[in-house]
């Protein structure tokens, strides 16, 4: 069973942004960019800044706020965006900003109408690019400070929780819509593997102990690893692309082989693994013949054994992210994604894992799934245009 999120109140064409005392009736109201303009003042509070010089603080302020907030603890951080980034938006410009309450990090994207700032994640918009411990104090900076010093046609604010005091401060901006939700599966994992079992339907339970008994009798067993040196990483991630070239993603154009998707999963687990944070685990088939390994070129695999299927993801703190999972098109019959699944989760909750997101909602995640966690994106517009 899983709990769906709360519907969205409609997103008015225009909401003004109400100024003077905001607990009692408004004494004007007036949109975002005039407001922006009668707070200009030269000494900047918020004062842009290499991102590079203050990545690893801003991830200490995600690790801070991201509660307060009700924004993504893992796809906020560096080990996410700044690989989004490349991977998804090469041409775009960061514009990084840091004051006394928080740190906005955006690109600018070039556009015929003038330039539109998003967040680093411009693919799925989890990262929210304001970042503080106190919304309040945080936007206020925001509208008095910051948006005197920009340009922008459009200003895109994403990984808003539409149920939080944050999306209520962000009001302030004046958004004048809202993109639909962002729907992520969560597996709740805080009572332990057995607890977290005992909430899966008595079919699924079934399912899952066919998959194990099937796999023991075709001599798949699973292997675990934690890269943390771009060697063992990068040894790790060719062993995931053997996987890969006998999937069925890779014949749909869908996986990591010569993908942007794969130039975005490698240098996110790069970042993941210098904090000590990759995870991966391998499906490996002991019946294979030793010349069919050798011609797959399989790497890490031992003689007469071959990988036939992975889960790789990332922890943050208590909190594990699924990046990419695949097996072996020749394998399909034997369910070694369920496997992968079931002693992955019993492996996250031997290391206290308290939160498994498999990502973007899709039915067969479902199973897995204790809640869904939704954010949206407000859009902001330069009115004076």
């Amino acid at each position: 069973m899983f709990v769906r999120p709360s519907t969205l109140p409609a997103a008015s064409p225009v909401y003004p942004a109400v100024v003077g005392n905001r607990d009692g009736p408004p004494s004007r109201l007036v949109t975002v960019r005039v407001l922006a303009a009668t707070a200009y003042h030269d000494d900047h509070v918020m004062k842009a800044v290499p991102f590079a010089e203050i990545e690893d603080e801003y991830d200490q302020l995600v690790a801070r706020s991201a509660g307060h907030l009700g924004a993504d603890p893992v796809c906020t951080t560096t080990h996410w965006i700044v690989p989004a980034a490349a991977a998804f938006a090469p041409r775009g410009k960061p514009r990084v900003w840091r004051g006394t309450h928080g740190i906005v990090a955006l690109l600018e994207h070039e556009n015929p109408k003038g330039p539109v700032l998003t967040s680093f994640d411009t693919v799925w918009g989890f990262a929210t690019p304001f970042v503080g411990p106190d919304p309040e104090a945080l936007i206020g900076e925001v509208i008095e400070d910051l948006l005197p010093q920009l340009d922008f046609y459009a200003l895109s604010i994403s990984g808003v929780d539409p149920a939080s005091p944050f999306f209520e401060e962000l009001q302030r901006l004046a958004p004048v819509g809202y993109t639909d939700t962002a729907d992520r599966c969560v597996g709740d994992l805080s009572a332990g593997f057995e607890a977290w079992l005992a909430q899966r339907s008595s079919r699924f339970r079934r399912s899952l102990r066919t998959a194990l008994r099937d796999t023991e009798d075709a001599g798949i067993s699973v292997e675990a690893v934690s890269p943390t040196s771009a060697p063992e990483v990068n040894a790790a991630i060719e062993r995931i692309l053997a996987i890969e070239r006998r999937s069925w993603k890779t014949e749909a154009k869908s996986g990591l082989i010569g993908t942007d998707l794969g130039f975005f999963t490698r240098s996110m687990s790069q970042r993941f693994a210098r904090s000590g944070g990759l995870r991966i685990m391998f499906a490996t088939s002991e019946d294979v013949a030793v010349e069919d390994v050798a011609g797959e070129g399989v790497a890490g695999a031992s003689s007469g054994s071959a990988d036939v299927g992975y889960v790789i993801g990332g922890v943050v703190d208590d909190r594990y992210r699924g990046f990419q999972h695949s097996f072996d098109r020749d394998y399909a019959d034997l369910s070694i994604g369920k496997l992968l699944q079931y002693r992955n989760i019993e492996w996250l909750c031997s290391e206290g894992i308290t939160a498994y997101d498999l990502g973007m909602h899709m039915d067969y995640k479902e199973s897995y799934t204790d809640r869904i966690e939704s954010t949206i994106t407000l859009i902001v517009a330069d009115t004076t245009r």
